[in-house]
């Protein structure tokens, strides 16, 4: 009898919880054929997923709480959809938790982005980013950087792709004013007696109008395989975007440093996003990739193109191609545009995909 009194009283406050709050389940799905001309010495077809963008899953809520303030949730995981298999922890792309105010901004606990993402990505591309491949963002001859993480030491090493999240963070975003808004978080260790070991804080600026926008960020992330936790990698940079007839054209510069080696590069990116009729839109990104001393003054320059083709509101259908040239040290200068293949043989490599993209 108490296991179905329980079960009852479960059931009821799992409706009432319904009927105060909404729930949402989301994701998105990329999967095509990726030709790459040197992968190791090899030419090399693969069939891959999540290039245009990563295959997720998620669920998001919101709860009226009254007087204009609500509570929020965010679970979201990554999978592979050529194999079916997760892609890393559950909900490790993201998990959080908090508060929301239509007056007063957003305050949420939790795994979740920071501003070099946010700002930077998020932010300063909006309209554009639906056509910006994870070939377009940054990757190149600087494994030496000592970033610690899976692939190699230098995918997303300005993390504006968005790979690595802030774990153990609490972050809080303020309402926009006039289009100016603001944000700061900060990522706990949770080492007893090292509150300052392995900890991590960002902060990010937005000005955002209807035709133009610009955007600053800055993201310190302190590793245990660096100094004993003591020293990190640091980011920050500035960009924006401006309406250009029927399109949008934007700019990007973005600093890196191994704080512990002082290992540093600078990227200057500009690209463009232009309408080919009503369904279609090209994309276009050139990049510049310049290392220090410390990194053999290894540099890259980088050309991508997203034609994207869209079929209804939810499925597209695409074609990429990306080069990239590196130079510098002749043992450790090797072209590397996709971080889910190896680095050519050679300073130069290319790549060509065809791909579907569907969101739900």
């Amino acid at each position: 009898m108490k296991k179905v009194f329980a079960g009852a009283l479960c059931a009821a406050l799992a409706s009432a919880a319904h009927a105060q709050s909404s729930v949402t389940l989301y994701g998105m799905l990329d999967a095509g054929i990726t030709t790459l001309s040197n992968d190791g010495g090899h030419r090399t077809t693969v069939m891959d997923t999540g290039v245009l963008v990563p295959n997720l899953f998620g669920l998001k809520g919101r709860e009226d709480l009254g007087g204009g303030w609500y509570a929020v949730f965010n679970l979201e995981g990554q999978f592979e959809v050529g194999t079916g298999a997760l892609d890393g922890n559950l909900f490790g792309r993201q998990a959080w938790v908090g508060i929301d105010s239509d007056r007063y901004g957003t305050l949420t606990a939790g795994n979740q982005y920071e501003f070099m993402f946010m700002s930077l990505s998020y932010n300063r591309l909006g309209p554009e980013l639906p056509y910006v491949s994870l070939t377009n963002l940054r990757q190149g001859p600087f494994d030496a950087l000592g970033k610690p993480g899976p692939f190699s030491g230098d995918f997303d090493f300005d993390r504006t792709a968005g790979a690595s999240r802030m774990a153990n963070s609490v972050k809080y975003e303020s309402p926009s004013i006039g289009g100016l808004s603001v944000g700061a978080m900060y990522g706990f260790s949770n080492l007893a007696g090292g509150f300052s070991n392995q900890n991590a804080y960002s902060f990010g600026i937005d000005y955002d109008q209807k035709a133009y926008s610009i955007d600053a960020a800055y993201t310190m992330t302190k590793y245990a395989e660096i100094n004993n936790g003591a020293d990190g990698i640091r980011n920050f940079g500035v960009g924006g975007r401006v309406a250009i007839l029927s399109g949008w054209a934007d700019l990007l510069y973005t600093n890196t440093r191994n704080t512990f080696t002082g290992a540093t590069i600078n990227v200057i990116e500009v690209g463009g996003t232009v309408p080919v009729g009503q369904a279609m839109h090209l994309y276009t990104a050139y990049q510049y990739m310049k290392g220090n001393d410390v990194l053999e003054n290894n540099r890259a320059h980088q050309v991508n193109v997203t034609l994207d083709y869209t079929l209804s509101k939810r499925t597209d259908i695409y074609a990429s191609a990306a080069w990239q040239h590196a130079s510098g040290d002749g043992d450790t200068a090797k072209a590397w545009i996709l971080f889910t293949a190896g680095p050519s043989s050679s300073g130069n490599q290319a790549l060509l995909r065809v791909g579907m993209r569907h969101f739900f």
